[in-house]
């Protein structure tokens, strides 16, 4: 036996630190390397010049390499998980999800008459169930249902699911009111957030249990999301195209519906406690972890439900403001009273900086969408172009920015980081004045080349700054903690977002800029530049 070597696993999943893990060197390693060498880099020089430039072969190869990827993974992790994850995962977190929030504009738009702040407030309705979060991880892990902790939670919402997606794309815009069409997405939402929050907690076990499985199975998780959700945007277009928003909708039905047959099929090896009964409650873990947690979660859910209640039964777009940010001070708070320190302040920083960067969504769609009839002189996208053109160039170059974070940044200092991404990404949206006021036109620059460079410029930078977040709070998560830390960190960080979307919709309103997508409404985006401009100046205060 050789000398006594560590190596550090790569790649470590959100909330889990990097370990060091003792290796025993021995003689026969160096074949081993060699042979694996050979079998890559070595064995491509020897192979004939038919082969080397042959697109099929190394299409072939390379699935013939993923196969093999995924069944020594499978012999690790088990089979069940791995068809569990891409059931709830991959099919619902990756594909339905996106289907959903590439369609909520359009069928906002499809049912008339809303305009662009409240089109942002819907949406942040829609979305609140990701702030809920916490309170989920508390409720599955204290009360067991039939002796289970994630299976009946995950199978009576996907049934609930089901129907509220079937009810909302079988029903047609005319038909169906405001109220309960945001009662059937948030429904949706919630399904899609709650199995998010339990299988990230099944996985999170079996890397507890095998750390060597911790960078394959993270990238089984999110390479398959990523790529569903690519498959989403490069589809979603014509079907809001030749169907309508609402279609996609019901189209969701499927996915959810065999999603939910490995979960009841207990693939996931979901484990029955003893003696449970109907209902069984444990706060055991609940005790170790700390009450303050619990406490964390509750007021968040109580603030979140609150602020969406508002924006569905109280039209007055300033009060929702005022609540909103009430929201947002009464979070900060909360994490400085029941978390350590450093982690409120991370928390508080990007929290404030999510606020800060005001939403301006809801004026871009009908600025980007609106027809001759309702805008003659706008870029006229079809909803093609704005869901899947755009969608597939954001989501490629958002791994390109994951590419060049890990080659070239990941040794720079965070705060470096922070600053200079929130200085490009801002300018960048200071550039977007130029399409705002049809300069580009007269520059001889079509609007869509325009804003798919755009796009692309500012999906990049947006990761560099996301990046760090993540990497900070995965260094200072309290050992044992980490799933319940990012559950809370998620919930924050989302109802961050949704009040952006109030502060943003109350700005819109107080520029005059709110077009609903009615006919001759030029008038309604003179102001959408200063707008832009505002929102240039904020993210760079914090």
């Amino acid at each position: 036996m050789g000398e006594e070597t560590t190596f550090e696993t790569s790649a470590p999943a959100p909330g889990y630190e990097t370990k060091a893990y003792p290796y025993k060197k021995t003689d026969g390693d160096d074949v081993d390397v060699d042979m694996e060498t050979a079998g890559t880099t070595k064995s491509f020089e020897s192979r004939p010049f038919y082969l080397k430039y042959n697109p099929f072969y190394w299409f072939f190869f390379i699935c013939k390499t993923f196969v093999q990827w995924i069944h020594k993974l499978a012999g690790r992790a088990t089979a069940g998980l791995l068809f569990t994850i891409f059931s709830v995962q991959h099919l619902q977190k990756g594909l339905v999800q996106s289907y959903i929030n590439n369609s909520l504009s359009f069928y906002f738009r499809d049912m008339g008459g809303i305009s662009a702040a409240q089109m942002q407030i819907y949406i942040s309705v829609v979305m609140t169930p990701w702030s809920l979060k916490g309170l989920m991880g508390v409720g599955s892990d204290v009360f067991a249902l039939g002796g289970f902790h994630k299976i009946p939670y995950m199978l009576f919402t996907a049934c609930a699911a089901i129907l509220a997606l079937f009810a909302i794309g079988t029903t047609p815009e005319a038909q169906m009111g405001i109220g309960v069409a945001l009662l059937c997405l948030f429904t949706a939402q919630f399904h899609i957030a709650l199995n998010d929050l339990l299988i990230e907690a099944k996985y999170s076990e079996k890397i507890q249990q095998n750390p060597d499985i911790n960078s394959d199975l993270v990238s089984y998780v999110w390479g398959g999301m990523s790529v569903m959700s690519v498959v989403a945007v490069a589809t979603v277009g014509i079907v809001i195209q030749k169907l309508g928003a609402r279609w996609v909708f019901a189209l969701c039905c499927i996915p959810i519906f065999f999603g939910a047959i490995p979960v009841a099929l207990n693939m996931m090896n979901d484990q029955r406690v003893p003696n449970a009964g109907c209902v069984k409650m444990d706060t055991t873990q609940l005790r170790a972890q700390g009450e303050g947690y619990t406490y964390l979660a509750a007021l968040m859910t109580i603030l979140s439900l609150g602020l969406a209640n508002s924006g569905v039964f109280y039209n007055n777009i300033r009060f929702n403001l005022v609540l909103a940010l009430m929201c947002g001070i009464i979070t900060i708070g909360g994490f400085y009273v029941w978390t350590p320190p450093m982690i409120a302040k991370v928390n508080a920083f990007t929290l404030i900086q999510t606020l800060f960067s005001m939403s301006i969504e809801g004026a871009t769609f009908y600025f980007f969408t609106d027809g001759p009839e309702q805008y003659p002189e706008g870029p006229h996208f079809s909803d093609w172009f704005y869901t899947t053109a755009i969608g597939l160039v954001a989501s490629l170059t958002a791994i390109l920015g994951i590419v060049i974070f890990n080659l070239y940044l990941g040794h720079m200092k965070y705060r470096t980081i922070f600053l200079w991404s929130t200085l490009v990404y801002s300018t960048l949206n200071l550039v977007n004045i130029i399409v705002y006021l049809r300069i580009n036109k007269q520059w001889g620059i079509s609007d869509k080349a325009f804003v798919l460079g755009s796009a692309a410029l500012q999906t990049v930078i947006k990761e560099f700054n996301y990046m760090p977040a993540v990497m900070i709070m995965s260094r200072l998560c309290p050992r044992g903690l980490e799933a319940t830390m990012f559950a809370l960190l998620a919930s924050a960080s989302n109802l961050g977002s949704n009040i952006s979307n109030y502060s943003g919709a109350f700005l819109l309103d107080m520029l005059g800029v709110r077009p609903n997508g009615s006919n001759d409404e030029s008038e309604q985006f003179k102001n959408l530049w200063l707008f832009c401009l505002i929102v240039f100046v904020l993210p760079c205060l914090p």
